[in-house]
């Protein structure tokens, strides 16, 4: 290989910056106790370098694989019909391997100690920053295992149900359980290697595999909600007054439904009523009747993603929201847009507002999880709110 050839390799990128010195600003007894932990720190370093295949010798993760793998060879029962020869030399291999796997890793722990007395004593800048890269790693694989523990009760309670009758035929018919549990153990210590993450990445380019796995995960919490109901039907909305008490005129009680409504909307609107009346007044002296009405306000959020010849466009995945939800309820719910659904408006239902009001865009990832409030390269989705009161007449005091 030519010697100006330059090797670019993945490499965990780190959040931390550059900071000041604490050699200075920290105690004695910090200090003393960080450099007894010192080694500790660098040991558990290099497993996890070996476990997210992180290490400088990209080959060394898959050699302690292979060796892991024929070692736990030797937990298996001999098979004798399979031939004296085999057995002998697959248990010679299951020895080997074992032997290796423990003198390698006392070979690191003593060269790390030797090392370590051998060479200068570690700064407290070196102690902190070997502390954050574990920190970093063990974050990393927290977040990979709260990602499968993340999912709710009915989630997992699908999944299980899908993937059991799956272990069942493939533990009956393909491989041992034996066999299929090494297959896992194999499949969780390769995750973390590049062509292990290049490989998902490709799968994941396709739209079938994201709708079954959004469909047996639920990720999204989708939940299906007919988009002709009006606002009154359940809960599709949120609740601002439940019971404000109007002083109106005998007169103006008398009105139709449908006329008290726009008298009301007018007095609402002019006197503030929505905002500063007391929900426990009642009507005084000078005032013959009294209505009390409820206003809620409705929720209806626009979703938008990135494309990158296109730009921002309505054209989402078919597995993720689609291009208005509902977000009254603890899901969100597809729903139509807000100049269509104040159409199907129920007649005991009447708008407060004179129309839609929008919200600034708040900006999302790939996973509609909140980013901020301007575009930036990280920023795939985003979202708008629109939202309208409205009031129903509950009850006529004459």
């Amino acid at each position: 290989m030519p010697e100006n050839t330059i090797l670019f390799r993945a490499r965990l990128v780190q959040k931390h910056g550059q900071q000041e010195s604490l050699t200075f600003t920290t105690a004695p007894q910090v200090s003393w106790t960080l450099h007894k932990l010192y080694p500790f720190l660098l040991i558990l370093d290099g497993f996890l370098n070996n476990l997210m295949w992180c290490c400088e010798d990209v080959c060394l993760p898959f050699i302690y694989l292979v060796l892991m793998i024929l070692a736990v060879n030797l937990s298996t029962t001999p098979n004798w019909q399979v031939g004296f020869l085999a057995t002998v030399i697959n248990t010679w291999f299951g020895l080997m391997s074992l032997a290796l796997l423990v003198l390698s890793s006392l070979y690191f722990i003593v060269s790390v100690l030797r090392e370590l007395r051998q060479d200068e004593p570690p700064t407290l800048d070196d102690i902190v920053v070997t502390m954050e890269n574990v920190n970093y790693k063990l974050d990393k694989i927290r977040q990979d295992v709260a990602a499968l523990f993340g999912l709710q009760r009915r989630n997992i309670s699908a999944l299980i149900l899908v993937s059991t009758p799956i272990h069942w035929a493939v533990t009956s018919y393909v491989y041992s359980a034996h066999r299929y549990i090494q297959c896992w153990v194999i499949g969780l210590f390769v995750f973390h290697s590049s062509w292990c993450q290049t490989t998902m990445r490709l799968i994941w380019r396709s739209v079938y595999a994201r709708q079954l796995w959004f469909l047996v995960c639920g990720r999204q919490g989708f939940a299906p909600y007919s988009a002709s109901s009006a606002i009154g039907e359940g809960r599709q909305y949120k609740i601002i007054k439940e019971a404000v008490s109007i002083p109106v005129s005998r007169d103006v009680a008398r009105l139709p439904d449908s006329q008290l409504g726009v008298q009301l909307r007018l007095h609402i609107k002019n006197s503030g009523v929505d905002e500063s009346i007391d929900p426990n007044l009642k009507s005084s002296e000078s005032t013959e009747s009294a209505v009390t009405v409820m206003i809620t306000g409705y929720e209806i959020d626009e979703n938008q993603r990135k494309w990158p010849l296109d730009g921002w466009t309505h054209n989402l995945l078919p597995y993720e929201r689609t291009k208005f939800t509902l977000t009254a309820g603890p899901c969100w719910q597809e729903w139509v847009s807000p100049w269509e659904f104040q159409e199907s408006l129920e007649k005991s239902w009447f708008w407060l507002d004179d129309g839609w009001t929008p919200h600034e865009w708040k900006y999302c990832d790939a996973n509609w999880v909140g980013v901020g409030s301007d575009d930036s390269l990280a920023c795939y989705t985003r979202s708008k709110c629109w939202t309208r009161r409205a009031f129903r007449i509950l009850k006529k005091v004459n």
